[in-house]
């Protein structure tokens, strides 16, 4: 699928609104979680089924069949071929010999960034970077760090606007679910680290949320303060009841805070409802109102005289 199909296909989901023919079969996203299960099953159980060497050819029937529906019956964004595609590398990834090495985590991480370029889907290039966290928290602990890290290089790369949905779709996957991921990966021991990088992460998140307004961004920063503020309840000593008192009294103070700086503002973050479109609909149907119409009856009637042709009373035949 080129660019404009995607952003033609992007629209019509989101707005319900053809604008190009896209000449893909399709499908929303609750019906491509269902056949992207379905697919995987699928592809499990012939792995499972085959003799011999069945990673390998599992991994050519299922790529071979996601190309074919690709290229000759142009099937995109329906999660059968994105199941047929990471279901055949992960197939071979199974078959190969080890021993449960760390290593093995970064084969799947370059088998989920294939994946997710050919077939465009943002979650397996998040999940590529989750293998990749993974492997270098078991490594060198330093998981949390390239979550964060990561976090941070995907916000900056949405202050630009990109062409295809689906890269915009990838950094706000990043931004949003690493982070959350990179905690799972936190020690207990590193915990006031923990706090300063997720308060860290939050904060910059924030800065950029109110210069460029993007939603991923205040998603990124409220994901950043919760952490920060889930660990730091755990080393303050109170009683829950006294933590859940201070939280409660936060937000207010928080909500009424943001309440009152928006208070009569018309620009930038405002509070108010947004009337121009109503206004705008308003002045157009008095404009129609006040145009005036010809009747028919109107158009045909003669002026004074009875001739044939000539103005202002005259006729032209006498």
């Amino acid at each position: 699928m080129n660019t404009a199909h995607e952003r033609a296909f992007a629209v019509r989901r989101r707005y319900g609104i053809a604008v190009q023919d896209v000449p893909w079969r399709t499908y929303g996203v609750l019906a491509q979680l269902v056949f992207f299960a379905l697919t995987c099953a699928g592809v499990f159980a012939l792995y499972w089924f085959l003799p011999g060497a069945k990673g390998l050819i599992t991994a050519v029937i299922a790529i071979a069949l996601a190309e074919y529906l690709i290229r000759a019956r142009h099937w995109f964004f329906t999660g059968i071929e994105s199941g047929l595609w990471i279901g055949g590398l992960f197939a071979v990834i199974f078959d190969l010999p080890g021993e449960g090495k760390p290593e093995a985590l970064l084969l799947f991480a370059a088998a989920s960034a294939i994946a997710g370029a050919r077939v465009r889907n943002p979650l397996f290039g998040a999940l590529a970077a989750g293998f990749t966290m993974h492997y270098l928290e078991t490594r060198y602990d330093l998981g949390v760090l390239f979550a964060l890290v990561c976090g941070l290089l995907a916000i900056i790369a949405l202050c630009r606007t990109w062409q295809r949905p689906s890269t915009e779709w990838l950094w706000i996957a990043i931004a949003t679910l690493l982070p959350l991921a990179g905690y799972a990966e936190a020690d207990a021991k590193w915990r006031t680290v923990t706090i300063a990088l997720y308060a860290a992460y939050g904060a910059l998140a924030l800065i950029l949320a109110i210069r460029k307004r993007h939603h991923a961004f205040f998603a990124a920063a409220g994901i950043g303060f919760a952490v920060a503020a889930i660990e730091l309840a755990r080393i303050l000593a109170l009683r829950d009841e006294a933590k859940f008192a201070i939280a409660g009294t936060l937000l207010l103070a928080i909500s009424l805070t943001i309440s009152r700086a928006l208070r009569n503002r018309t620009t930038g973050f405002v509070s108010t409802k947004d009337t121009t479109a109503d206004a705008n609909l308003l002045e157009l149907a008095a404009t129609i109102a006040a145009t005036p119409h010809h009747s028919p009856a109107a158009t045909e009637s003669r002026p004074e005289g009875d001739g044939n042709f000539g103005g202002a009373g005259a006729s032209g035949s006498f």
